[in-house]
């Protein structure tokens, strides 16, 4: 059934992604699936989509090393453009890591199996935070080097729904 499994052009982009940006996924096995019906939060945020890394039992039923569930409803509407579908296969792709030892090498698990992380976001605060206090730590001074830095590559935003406004990927 079509819609329950994402689309060809999906996983097009999401190898393009790959090649472009995160080559060090290059042995990894990333499947994706849509997530239909996800409702925002009690706080409005609405997820976009999610990189969830398979744990050592789903390795032993499934071939992928990470499932990235994208929100059905979102992908699909007319204003989600190809470049933000790009940009959320992007941010999803930030979160496979490659698990290594202290000496960088790759981990590998008891069959021999290359071993995968799931990455954190560079950055978490608060809105009111940053009006009341400003940039107060290294990690959000990276941040706003980067939003300046690449301020001019915006897309443009349609008029959201509020449910819209507050979206988040995870």
């Amino acid at each position: 059934d079509a819609n329950h499994k994402p689309l060809p052009e999906a996983y097009k982009l999401l190898a393009q992604v790959r090649k472009d940006w995160h080559p060090e996924t290059e042995a990894a096995s990333i499947a994706l699936a849509w997530r239909k019906g996800w409702k925002s939060d009690k706080d409005g945020h609405l997820k976009l989509g999610q990189c969830i890394k398979a744990a050592e039992l789903q390795k032993e039923f499934i071939d992928y090393d990470f499932v990235i569930l994208l929100n059905f409803e979102v992908w699909n509407e007319k204003e989600f453009t190809k470049e933000k579908k790009i940009a959320l296969l992007d941010h999803e792709c930030c979160h496979a890591g490659e698990a290594v030892d202290k000496e960088g090498e790759p981990k590998v698990d008891a069959k021999g199996r290359r071993m995968w992380r799931t990455v954190s976001h560079d950055v978490t605060e608060f809105n009111a935070i940053i009006k009341r206090h400003g940039i107060w730590k290294r990690d959000l001074e990276h941040f706003a080097e980067a939003l300046m830095e690449h301020k001019q590559k915006s897309l443009p935003f349609t008029e959201a729904k509020p449910a819209e406004a507050a979206a988040v990927v995870q």
